[in-house]
């Protein structure tokens, strides 16, 4: 039986089911009741009979009856009355039998005179009827297709307040006059059944509404499980599936699959200048150009944020997803409308292939998110994953386990790097470089690890450990009279804590140095993290009479009003456009440029990477004031530039 139920219920809806489930307490309700109201139609039907019988007994013939009576039986003629009497009620009107019982149970008159002397042989009512009760009873027929026979026994007494000395017993078929009775709750019967049926459509119509909201809900909560509710598109789970799905196609099929991860460009700024509700009608529009762009076969996600994820199945070569990476960023060039207001918009894709790159979800998705940060720092616009420039292989890992190690047991030392003054060619400062001295691998360089500690959180106690380490030396060459102002490279986590010029104040009080020996050196890119709270560290710190300079200039995206309002008093040229400056014209501009912008902003202009005498002597000419790099000197260990300051101060030997 279950296992019937289960095969049926596989081919049933949920409606299906109910009406099948919903029915059945129904149709037991009903036999139920029908059960119920047979049986009180039964004792309807016996209570209505023995109240015939009562009045029956109360007629003139069976009024002070008396012995001789029942003695005469047949021959007397009080008997045949009550038969003629009879037959004017409802008992008679049934066709009726009589019979009279004696005290001994015997059959002194009938209807049926053939039967006139029998004995009873189950005389329980009759004994009833001479205890002075009144019963009715139904008896089984005597041959089949013979109808049910009620029958009725009443005491026949001489007076009132005397005992019986008979038993009168009326017997009729059953059948009509229980259909007399049921013909009285006709109409109770009727509106039952229809009460019922009306129950049951009530419940049913119920349950459909239930069933189609609850199919509804789930149905929506399954798409909002598996979809950004933003813009609609497929979420980081549903995703996963997608490309799961294309892994397992093309690992049987042996083909490509690409998987793009790409990330909007400064969209931070759009929500922190015209609020998150302009951000989410770009997160809308993007999401409708890049469905615009793509196949039906490719999926598209939001990972969240700004950040997007596509999976393309069946990719002829890498060459086809450039050109479709090429085909989504010329997409998202064409300017976003938003409520009037004309917004510029750039992405950064990375991409990663099944199965050169990896051969699982997880590894795919890592290599296309490496690519695409690559191609984000290198203003690229789209970058394809290299194991070569992944900063996040496991050989890098191991480095950053190491890294922790270094800092609790001081494996770092600093360097110095002189800046020179081009018009006295005098060494005014130096810039505090770190280093890590690695027990194996010896001295390893900053662009190694200075990334490493930015993305694992390390980069703030590295910072501390440069600021205490750059004032404890100057505290020592001041007491050896040797004044030089030390620069200080600035992280973006210490730039955006607003602890950090409490720091800075410690550090100074502790070694004893005045705030305008300490120069703090940021970035373009660290100021665009979040210009508003980075605004505010640096107000505090520049009243505090700490310098500031702009390292790194020309390589970002800070404009001219924004330069303006900081609170600087040095501009730091990017040694990219210095070291070629005299081959190439454009690097020339952009320098000449830049040393008049810092110029007409009353900074002083410092030029990296000067690695000859010739670009030397043309910063001299263009009014650049300071000059750092090879051709002066390398970064170098403190006692190693007390020594290279003693040498440039003595006078040269003819």
């Amino acid at each position: 039986m279950h296992g019937l139920w289960e095969r049926l219920s596989g081919k049933l809806s949920t409606v299906g089911k109910y009406a099948i489930l919903s029915a059945i307490p129904i149709v037991i309700f009903g036999m139920l009741l029908s059960y119920l109201l047979n049986d009180f139609v039964y004792r309807r039907t016996l209570a209505t009979a023995e109240d015939q019988a009562e009045l029956v007994a109360g007629l003139g013939p069976v009024q002070d009856v008396r012995a001789r009576d029942i003695t005469n039986g047949e021959r007397s003629l009080r008997w045949h009355s009550l038969v003629a009497d009879l037959e004017d009620t409802s008992l008679g009107a049934q066709g009726s039998t009589v019979k009279v019982w004696d005290s001994d149970l015997q059959i002194v008159f009938s209807s049926d005179s053939s039967i006139v002397g029998h004995t009873s042989f189950n005389p329980e009512h009759l004994h009833e009827g001479l205890r002075g009760e009144t019963k009715a009873y139904t008896s089984e027929p005597a041959a089949d297709g013979d109808e049910d026979i009620l029958s009725v026994v009443t005491p026949v007494r001489p007076s009132a307040s005397e005992d019986p000395i008979g038993v009168l017993e009326i017997s009729v078929p059953y059948a009509p006059l229980a259909r007399a009775v049921k013909r009285d709750f006709r109409i109770f019967y009727v509106v039952l059944v229809i009460g019922l049926n009306l129950l049951y459509v009530a419940l049913f119509g119920v349950m459909m509404r239930a069933s189609r909201r609850l199919r509804e809900r789930a149905e929506e909560q399954e798409h909002l499980a598996l979809h950004d509710v933003l813009t609609g598109l497929a979420n980081r789970a549903l995703f996963r599936d997608r490309v799961k799905q294309a892994l397992r196609v093309a690992e049987r099929e042996q083909q490509t699959v690409a998987v793009l991860l790409m990330d909007l460009d400064r969209f931070k700024e759009i929500n922190d200048t015209l609020g998150h509700h302009h951000g989410d009608i770009v997160l809308q529009e993007t999401a409708r150009r890049l469905q615009a762009t793509l196949r039906e076969t490719d999926t598209i996600a939001r990972l969240g944020g700004d950040e997007f994820a596509m999976v393309l199945p069946h990719v002829p070569d890498p060459a086809a997803v450039v050109l479709v990476a090429d085909k989504i960023r010329a997409a998202l060039r064409v300017p976003f409308i938003v409520q009037g207001l004309s917004l510029d918009v750039r992405a950064s894709i990375g991409v990663a292939f099944f199965p050169g790159h990896g051969k699982d979800v997880d590894t795919l998705i890592q290599r296309a998110d490496v690519a695409m940060y690559l191609a984000k720092t290198a203003q690229s616009g789209c970058e394809i994953y290299a194991v070569e420039k992944d900063q996040y292989s496991p050989s890098r890992l191991a480095l950053v386990g190491e890294l922790r190690n270094a800092i609790e047991h001081d494996e770092f030392v600093v360097h110095y790097q002189p800046k020179v003054d081009l018009k006295t060619g005098e060494v005014k400062g130096v810039e505090a470089l770190l280093r890590w001295e690695h027990p194996l691998r010896k001295l390893i360089p900053p662009d190694e690890f200075i990334p490493l500690a930015e993305h694992t959180g390390l980069i703030e106690p590295l910072t501390s450990y440069v600021l205490n380490q750059s004032l404890r030396q100057v505290s020592e060459w001041r007491e050896d009279g040797l004044d030089l102002k030390v620069a200080v490279n600035l992280s973006t986590r210490s730039l955006l804590n607003a602890q950090f010029p409490d720091e800075v104040s410690k550090a100074l009080k502790k070694w004893r140095i005045p705030p305008s020996s300490l120069q703090l050196e940021i970035t373009e890119h660290t100021i665009l993290a979040d210009p508003a709270r980075a605004a505010g560290v640096l107000a505090t710190l520049s009243n505090m009479g700490v310098e500031l300079s702009i390292d790194d200039f020309g390589t970002g995206y800070s404009s001219f009003v924004q330069l303006r309002r900081l609170p600087l008093t040095e501009l730091k040229i990017d040694k990219s456009f210095v070291m070629n400056m005299n081959v190439d014209e454009n690097d020339a501009v952009i320098v000449r440029s830049l040393i008049e912008l810092g110029r007409n902003l009353g900074l002083q202009v410092v030029a990296e990477g000067v690695e000859s005498e010739q670009i030397r002597d043309d910063l001299t000419k263009l009014g650049c004031d300071f000059a750092q790099g090879f051709f002066t000197s390398r970064p170098m260990p403190a006692d190693q530039l007390v020594r290279w300051l003693n040498v440039m101060s003595q006078p040269s030997v003819n």
